[in-house]
């Protein structure tokens, strides 16, 4: 797991093994004055998946996280200056669902940023 490093402003990457959130992940990460200004949270639900590690070798702070989990979002994004979040349609196959994970990152990230 990477440290982060107190110059650095955080990014949390909400859907980080996935497709679009692992293509932000690496972008950050391989962009040389990206990687300079940022630091990298990349939230999955299992860090111990062959596609966490991957991107912790990349130099990404891979954090367990679930959208259905409020607590588990709240102390990933505490500190952050940015989230890049996509929410999980596909594995309940509802709109509510994927409406209250919505829902519940927005509320998170609202509370985090507040001065």
């Amino acid at each position: 797991m990477a440290k982060t490093d107190p110059s650095k402003r955080i990014i949390v990457v909400i859907g980080a093994t996935g497709k679009q959130g692992g293509s932000v992940v690496k972008s950050l990460l391989a962009d040389p004055k990206a990687a300079s200004q940022f630091h990298v949270k990349a939230i999955t639900r299992d860090t111990t998946k062959e596609s966490a590690k991957a991107l912790a070798a990349l130099g990404a702070e891979t954090i367990s996280g679930d959208l259905d989990n409020k607590d588990s979002l709240t102390s990933a994004i505490a500190g952050a200056y940015g989230v890049f979040a996509v929410t999980n349609f596909w594995e309940k196959f509802s709109a509510e669902v994927e409406e209250a994970q919505g829902k519940a990152i927005a509320d998170v990230c609202k509370a985090s940023f507040s001065i």
